[in-house]
């Protein structure tokens, strides 16, 4: 089920099963038995009304409009009033006098009671009873009051808020809307008749009381929407009248019609003035209560610094606190970095040394000191030179011949 849009009209399209004369023959049946209700005909109806409803922009019903609504080839379906107790059942549907009750009282008698003696008692003939499809006004609900936070101003004149609400409702649901939304808190209303409606900011939780600068607020705003429409007619009846001047056939015709045209001028232009008083006089009071927004902000504000402040002597307390663990940190970091280098370090070394010295296993070398002359005695250099001899009389080792 859903709706197609064609230009500015909304065109409801039936689901599929609508064109199915095997489905809809079991569809519009009744229930075999009330305590057995097969779940897909319960589900097929009840998205259908809701569905219905919603084109239609009214949570409010009664059962003679919906089997009108949905007739399908001039039957009504029969099993209706039982898909509205498996409704109000499942809490998706109610009794509009109940609307405004508390929801705690009418849950808890659906836990008390049995189902179907508590909609016996609660609707004993549904024929003359409107119902109200749950869905469908918390949907006309958030559209409404959203669409009015996303304005600057919270504050409207009736004839705005109907003006507003009848893009998403029905102007015969307008009534029972404004005393639910006035139940739930979201709006406020003032006059009797209403003139004046306040709207719960997108912060709160409900709407908070109605002031003096609130009504003051309204009614200056109804004041101005008045004149604007009262020098819209003065405007076009002066407008009339020199367009009779022109058309006059004679001269005292036309001396009698710029008469009246100059009486509705002086009109003119004293409602004029008007609405410029009026429209200064709205600004001082809208300018007012901003003023009284920003005190109350500064206010929580300064309230909330004075429970934060932190006194002088708790931070010298903190930073004392700092510059000891500091000290702490590079004392621990000089302790683990120092190397030890005294006697018994030494001792340890030595004993390494002679340890690594006895395990080689090499013959130790003959080293020439260091200590005496390097210069040769005569005995010494004899001997060189009987040996030096001895390698020159030797024979030269014979030559490889190549091949």
């Amino acid at each position: 089920v859903s709706t197609q849009s064609t230009g500015t009209e909304m065109v409801f399209k039936w689901p599929s099963e609508w064109k199915d004369s095997d489905a809809m023959s079991y569809f519009i049946s009744d229930f075999a038995s009330s305590s057995v209700r097969p779940s897909r005909k319960l589900n097929f109806w009840s998205g259908l009304i809701c569905a219905v409803c919603q084109y239609r922009k009214t949570p409010f019903v009664t059962v003679p409009e919906l089997k009108r609504c949905l007739a399908w080839r001039g039957v009504p379906p029969l099993c209706l009033e039982g898909v509205l107790e498996d409704m109000h059942s499942k809490r998706t549907v109610m009794c509009e006098e109940k609307l405004t009750e508390s929801w705690s009282k009418w849950g808890l008698g659906l836990l008390v009671s049995p189902v179907t003696s508590m909609w016996r008692k609660i609707i004993p003939d549904t024929s003359e009873r409107k119902f109200v499809i749950l869905s469908v006004l918390e949907g006309c609900r958030s559209r409404i009051i959203e669409g009015v936070q996303q304005g600057e101003d919270l504050i409207l004149t009736y004839q705005e808020w109907v003006d507003h609400a009848l893009i998403h409702l029905h102007p015969n649901s307008l009534d029972n809307f404004n005393k639910y939304l006035y139940f739930t808190r979201d709006i406020e209303m003032f006059g009797d008749p209403v003139s004046v409606v306040k709207v719960r900011r997108a912060d709160e939780k409900a709407v908070s009381q109605m002031t003096q600068v609130d009504v003051a607020i309204g009614k200056a705003k109804a004041t101005r929407d008045s004149l604007c429409c009262q020098i819209k007619q003065l405007n076009n009846k002066v407008n009339e009248l020199l367009a009779a001047v022109k058309k006059a056939s004679n001269k005292n015709e036309a001396l009698s019609h710029l008469r009246r045209k100059r009486l509705y001028e002086r009109s003119l232009s004293k409602w004029e003035g008007a609405l410029n008083n009026t429209e200064s006089l709205l600004l001082q009071l809208q300018e007012t209560q901003h003023n009284k927004t920003v005190l109350s902000t500064l206010k929580v504000g300064a309230e909330a610094l004075k429970q934060n402040q932190v006194s002088l002597t708790e931070v010298d307390d903190i930073m004392d606190q700092l510059e000891e663990y500091k000290s702490y940190e590079e004392d621990l970091h000089g302790a683990l970095t120092s190397q030890d280098t005294g006697a018994d370090g030494d001792v340890t070394l030595t004993e390494e040394l002679a340890e690594l010295l006895a395990d080689n296993s090499e013959p130790p070398t003959k080293k020439l000191s260091l200590d005496n002359d390097n210069t040769l005695s005569s005995e010494e250099l004899a001997e060189l030179q009987i040996i030096e001899q001895e390698f020159s009389k030797a024979p030269a080792p014979p030559q490889e011949v190549p091949r």
